[in-house]
């Protein structure tokens, strides 16, 4: 990671990962996270898929077209409810924010997500990037 913050840190809460192309159902599987899960779409802008699930705290990615005309993966907090109807989702955060708050929450998960980015990057299919 070529960054001049550190995960976990409070200036690491700005870093973002850019995707290096848009997300598309020929892409979507190229970007497949634990036990085969691939981003699947929300809408015509974006998608998602889940980062990390618990009783009580769920993270899901969410890749968009939402720094210019760059792609990148920001986190957003959901409720799920029944066991699998998502009932609310918060606004998307940096990529560094969500990591950040998984770190919080359980640093294993944390260290698993951050190795998932670092192998996007090492496949060239992303980078990191320092947002505002």
């Amino acid at each position: 990671m070529n960054l001049s913050a550190e995960p976990g840190s409070p200036e690491f809460e700005n870093a973002i990962f850019i995707l290096k192309q848009p997300i598309t159902a020929k892409t979507a599987p190229l970007l497949v996270f634990h036990d085969n899960v691939v981003p699947e779409p929300m809408d015509a802008e974006a998608w998602a898929m889940p980062a990390y699930l618990s009783d009580d705290f769920n993270l899901f990615f969410v890749f968009a077209q939402n720094m210019g005309t760059n792609w990148s993966a920001t986190f957003a907090q959901v409720t799920i409810e029944n066991g699998n109807q998502i009932t609310s989702m918060s606004n998307v955060v940096p990529t560094g924010t969500g990591f950040n708050a998984l770190a919080r929450v359980d640093r294993h998960a944390a260290i698993e997500l951050l190795a998932y980015f670092e192998t996007l990057a090492a496949s060239n299919l992303g980078h990191w990037e320092m947002g505002a």
